[in-house]
């Protein structure tokens, strides 16, 4: 009962507030409601009953306290003027009371005016004014010749109670100030051992992905059986290291958001959602993707398509982790909602042929709670909220999105085959003939390790035409202004400038200068939990941990090249 009647006095709802603040809210939401009631109902009685005076000032003074918390409870929060109000009403009721011959009622006003202001103003500064309360009453008193010995009383009652409630709340703070060292202390050890995991494990991945690569290209050279035996052993030691590592950074877990600006370049909508289901072909045969669009839905938007294609690979690696049938049918259609001057309101809704719960955490994992927890977060930042509901035994996702009227809309028109419901993800492609072959992509390598350059440059070398080389951000910029690169491939912790900051630059003078996007794909040791969002929130398009396998690399450089070559025909 108490708890439901906490509930309706804490009209703030934030119960993360420091203990001090939330009581006085609900000790002057106590006030102004129960107290507003009783002072109206005390005022009515006494004009029935004769007494006009006493009668007015008390319905007077409950009329002002309900108003206030009416307000207060309109405004969702009790601001400055509240509680002064508050307190400066409370005041004069009881030195109404006392003018108009109800000393007694006065007395009992006395003695809870310095716990009211207590809470109010706290310690230090609810003491001195009810000092300057009590000085007034008994002058009060005095002038109305009231009987002294009583005043005197009410009087050293009120600053007894002023002591204890000066006392009590000092003792409190001390021991909040105590706690809320320690907890500091606490944040400060668990933040210091998430860094120092985080780094173990980046110092870890790099000479390991450098063991992984060169082992499997060892492993391809003409060996003897021997030395066959013998690097398989040193492979298959080498992945039970990966994993231990992978268990290890697995305790160390981050849901936050990165801060990013938002691009805001022209792209081709179905060329988008393409690319993002063309990273999940080839994973797995237990799911079939298809893409259904509106009947006039625009293909051509203005906006940021890295934060929406985030949003998807966040949400269906999410559905495709936490499946339940032994198939499912993931269907993604979008429709424009409302469409203004300037703007485009699409609606984009995921149909998933199985009964998925993301709000019971007994029914998935850690994982799988923070994917959809980071892709509810960007809807959230984009002004709307995911909607989840259950058809039948289908599961459907909805949300809406406002795009910007493409301010260049090309000649051609969009030649794309909307995908049909009974099509699955290996046909979800972009014609083949627009795909650029990979042995034809130039490539920019962002790399500060020489070791690391070797590997990579080793592993891809006789796929692709050629491969530049960038020590840091800077010259990654630089080499961007002058070439232009079909893929860049991004390393993450460089010194004068890191990955994150170098794909922000780049993003933004594609924006700027109306540019069709370069594909970049993170290739890093950074593989805690939030990584991989992080520099996708940067405008990055894939997201690759070490150690990695080469074949992986090259099947995420291919699926880039066909999208990015669909937008250069567009």
């Amino acid at each position: 009962m108490y708890k439901r009647v906490i509930d309706f006095l804490e009209i703030g709802k934030d119960k993360t507030v420091h203990w001090f603040v939330r009581c006085r809210d609900i000790f002057l939401g106590v006030f102004l409601s129960i107290g507003g009631f009783f002072l109206l109902f005390a005022g009515i009685v006494f004009l029935l009953i004769g007494y006009l005076n006493g009668g007015v000032i008390l319905a007077i003074g409950g009329i002002l306290a309900l108003a206030i918390y009416l307000i207060a409870r309109k405004r969702k929060s009790y601001d400055l003027y509240s509680y002064w109000t508050a307190g400066v009403g409370f005041s004069l009721v009881t030195l109404a009371l006392l003018y108009t011959g109800y000393s007694e009622a006065g007395a009992v006003f006395c003695v809870v005016y310095p716990v009211f202001m207590a809470m109010l103003s706290g310690a230090k500064r609810g003491s001195i004014i009810t000092f300057v309360f009590l000085v007034a009453y008994f002058v009060c008193g005095l002038i109305l010749k009231n009987d002294l010995l009583f005043l005197l009383i009410s009087v050293l009652s009120g600053i007894v109670m002023m002591f204890i409630s000066g006392v009590f709340l000092t003792v409190n703070e001390e021991l909040v100030a105590v706690n809320d060292n320690k907890i500091s202390d606490i944040q400060k050890e668990e933040q210091d051992k998430n860094e120092f995991i985080s780094q173990l494990s980046h110092q870890i991945r790099t000479p390991l992905n450098n063991i992984v690569v060169i082992g499997n290209l060892l492993n391809e050279t003409q060996l003897n059986q021997r030395q066959k035996d013998w690097m398989e052993t040193i492979l298959a030691s080498t992945n039970n290291l990966v994993n231990v590592v992978n268990m290890i950074a697995s305790k160390v877990t981050s849901t936050g958001i990165a801060d990013t600006k938002p691009l805001n370049i022209v792209f081709n909508l179905q060329t988008v959602l393409n690319n993002t289901i063309q990273l999940f072909i080839g994973q797995s045969n237990d799911y079939n993707i298809g893409l259904k669009p509106g009947a006039e839905t625009p293909y051509m938007l203005e906006g940021d398509p890295v934060q929406l294609k985030q949003i998807f690979l966040t949400l269906i690696d999410a559905v495709i982790k936490n499946k339940k049938a032994e198939k499912i049918n993931i269907i993604i259609s979008y429709r424009v909602r409302q469409e203004t001057e300037r703007l485009y309101d699409v609606t984009f809704e995921i149909r998933v042929s199985d009964y998925l719960d993301f709000e019971s955490r007994d029914n998935n994992s850690d994982t799988d709670l923070l994917n959809y927890s980071i892709s509810s977060k960007l809807i959230a930042m984009s002004g709307d909220k995911l909607n989840v509901s259950h058809k039948n035994d289908f599961t459907v996702f909805q949300f809406t999105l406002s795009f910007k009227k493409a301010s260049v809309i090309p000649k051609e028109k969009n030649t794309e085959m909307p995908v049909s419901e009974e099509q699955s993800v290996e046909t979800v492609s972009v014609t083949d003939n627009l795909a650029v072959d990979l042995k034809e992509a130039d490539i920019l390598l962002v790399e500060d390790n020489l070791i690391n350059q070797k590997i990579v440059i080793l592993s891809i070398q006789k796929l692709v035409k050629n491969i530049d080389v960038a020590n840091n951000g800077q010259e990654a910029l630089d080499k961007f202004g002058q070439t232009k690169y079909d893929i860049i491939l991004m390393d993450i912790q460089m010194p004068i400038m890191d990955g994150i900051q170098a794909t922000k630059r780049i993003r933004e003078t594609e924006s700027e200068k109306n540019m069709v996007p370069t594909p970049i794909i993170a290739i890093t040791a950074n593989a805690l939990a939030g990584d991989r969002e992080h520099c996708l929130a940067s405008g990055m398009d894939e997201y690759i941990s070490k150690p990695f396998q080469v074949e992986v690399l090259v099947n995420k450089m291919k699926s880039l090249l066909v999208a990015g070559s669909s937008i250069h025909h567009h």
